[in-house]
């Protein structure tokens, strides 16, 4: 009875020992540590910095703005960098400014066109030629002015784009132009009439002498011109201009 008593001891002893020797253990790794990702760290700026008045000159490799370059403060008017006018050399650089004084060549007198412009008429250009000052209102009426009625032709087109709103001077007006010329002279109250009138596309022209009261500081001759176009009977038309 002793003897089964101790087998069964033993038998129970080398039962928990294999148990002991056969039970697991349970290892964690954690993947955060077995291999860590650096990235990159990204700084934003609340605000895009602005530079005002500033411009980038060379390189400069003792600061950290060296791949920008070296600032340096630039006045608005009249900016200079190491004796340089940068303004005035890009005034320099654009296209040269035509001399109106230069006389500019009048084209031929073009006989062909003239040929078909009639210089007899039956229609009649009436109106009244006169300074108006911008700021009193003042008219001026232009008194005993001569005026004259020219034809649109490519001559005249010449003298009215180049001569009169280009401002430059042409050469000598052919003389065969005067026999297609249509005068007169405005009375005292600047008034004026042209008779005989063919219908037709014309530039009334005429030319008044004012000072003070254009406001101007001293005596001018300010040129009228007006393109209109005269049909049958009686077509009345102002020349003016508002000065100064």
């Amino acid at each position: 009875m002793i003897k089964k008593t101790i087998k069964y001891s033993l038998l129970l002893l080398a039962i928990g020992g294999l148990s002991a020797c056969t039970s697991g253990r349970t290892i964690t790794i954690n993947q955060d540590t077995a291999q860590s990702t650096q990235r990159a760290v990204v700084i934003r700026p609340n605000k895009q910095p602005t530079i005002k008045e500033e411009i980038l000159l060379g390189n400069n490799g003792k600061n950290s703005n060296s791949a920008l370059g070296r600032r340096v403060d630039v006045s608005e008017n009249g900016s200079i960098l190491g004796g340089v006018n940068y303004r005035d050399q890009n005034l320099t650089n654009e296209l040269s400014v035509p001399d109106r004084n230069q006389v500019m060549e009048r084209m031929p007198f073009p006989t062909g066109e003239y040929k078909y412009v009639k210089k007899r008429g039956s229609s009649t250009v009436s109106g009244t030629i006169y300074l108006e000052n911008s700021h009193t209102s003042l008219k001026v009426k232009g008194q005993k002015i001569k005026l004259w009625l020219n034809p649109v032709t490519s001559y005249s087109r010449q003298w009215y784009y180049e001569s009169y709103l280009g401002g430059y001077k042409l050469t000598k007006t052919d003389k065969r132009l005067y026999n297609y010329l249509k005068f007169t002279y405005s009375d005292n109250s600047g008034k004026f009439n042209f008779f005989g009138v063919p219908r037709g596309d014309y530039y009334l022209t005429g030319s008044i002498s004012c000072g003070d009261e254009c406001g101007f500081n001293k005596k001018k001759s300010i040129r009228l011109v007006r393109e209109i176009s005269v049909g049958p009977g009686v077509t009345t038309v102002d020349l003016m201009k508002h000065v100064p």
